[in-house]
């Protein structure tokens, strides 16, 4: 349709172009009649000289088209370099940030990738690729550079699971880092954690930093656990409660520290 619509438009023109040619040069035509011709004919001139006008402007466009294809081509190939270069410079700080928090920290630690999580306990546990032919073992502490993240529940040759703090079978001997007042940090279905058994008395608020305690064999002493969010005194209960949000982001790890 298009077709046959721009056929007659290039005919129309052309017999109008064909007529001021013939108006022009006839020798039987007088000069007041030639031009009364042409004053009849010049809104079809005009319109021809746009046509003509248009064409040539956009003659240029067939090739600016590839070129603009090209260069597309070429800055989406650019982004995609920069931004391979953001993630590997994130790696790079890191993984320097993990190796000079080892050399702060007294203990020997066996570095390890986070490559999953467990399918059966998705938000509260995750898998190492380091095992025991890394050096892992089995309940012992694991950490981030930002403080605990639970401990090595089982260890294969090459991977390990670890339960994450936020497991409500994880227990951890806690206490407020201002005031020394003890609790018991456990998990929670929701994924976060809580610490119970502080003493009535005990004046804390939201923002007290939570360290272990040092209960026990598996969890060292003051290492940082998180931050008291929340407050309650839960109604018939001899103790407080509060509610922890953890110093890392454990829905986010990447590498962590498994104490030997």
């Amino acid at each position: 349709m298009r077709t046959v619509k721009r056929n007659r438009i290039l005919k129309i023109l052309a017999v109008v172009v064909l007529s001021v040619i013939l108006i022009s040069t006839s020798k039987t035509i007088t000069n007041s009649q030639r031009a009364k011709a042409v004053d009849f004919l010049s809104p079809s001139l005009k319109a021809v000289h746009s046509f003509f006008t248009s064409i040539r402007n956009m003659m240029p466009f067939a090739s600016l088209r590839e070129e603009n294809r090209i260069l597309r081509e070429r800055i989406n190939l650019l982004n995609r370099k920069v931004e391979e270069m953001k993630m590997v410079a994130s790696d790079n700080d890191r993984l320097k940030s993990l190796i000079d928090f080892r050399k702060t920290i007294p203990f020997t630690t066996v570095p390890a990738q986070v490559i999953g999580r467990d399918p059966s306990n998705w938000s509260n546990s995750i898998i190492v690729d380091k095992g025991l032919n890394g050096g892992v073992k089995q309940n012992r502490a694991v950490l981030s550079t930002k403080g605990l993240v639970g401990r090595v529940l089982e260890v294969g040759r090459y991977s390990s699971k670890i339960l994450l703090v936020t497991d409500p079978n994880s227990k951890v001997g806690v206490m407020i880092q201002r005031n020394r007042h003890g609790g018991i940090l456990t998990g929670r279905p929701d994924g976060k954690c809580k610490m119970i058994y502080i003493a009535l008395d005990s004046d804390v608020v939201p923002g007290d930093k939570v360290i272990t305690a040092g209960f026990g064999v598996i969890f060292p002493k003051d290492i940082l656990v998180g931050e008291v969010v929340r407050v309650d005194k839960e109604p018939g209960r001899l103790y407080k409660s509060a509610l922890i949000k953890t110093a890392e982001d454990l829905s986010r790890l990447e590498e962590v520290l498994c104490i030997k």
